[in-house]
């Protein structure tokens, strides 16, 4: 959804200007790394905000490691935010 897109641009940003932070780590919730994208979204009108390709190119470019912790399903624009990161952890489920 657009939020989670924001949500990932907002933090990502936020923790490349942190000092303190080291690394940064994407998870899903509830089991869940990322079902894919919402399909209500293909039939609406184009919406202006961000899109999954700045934001996968935001996480490739980041000098400090941003790692994919998977869990459950990874699949569509999830999966794509899971291969753009430096590193993958999969949970045996």
């Amino acid at each position: 959804s657009l939020a989670v897109l924001q949500a990932l641009e907002d933090g990502l940003k936020k923790a490349d200007a942190d000092p303190s932070v080291k690394a940064v780590m994407i998870c899903g919730e509830n089991g869940k790394f990322s079902a894919g994208a919402d399909i209500r979204g293909f039939s609406s009108p184009k919406r202006r905000g961000i899109a999954l390709g700045p934001i996968v190119s935001l996480i490739e470019s980041s000098e400090k490691p941003v790692v994919a912790a998977i869990e459950g399903v990874a699949l569509g624009g999830g999966l794509e935010v899971a291969l753009g990161c430096h590193y993958r952890v999969a949970h045996a489920k």
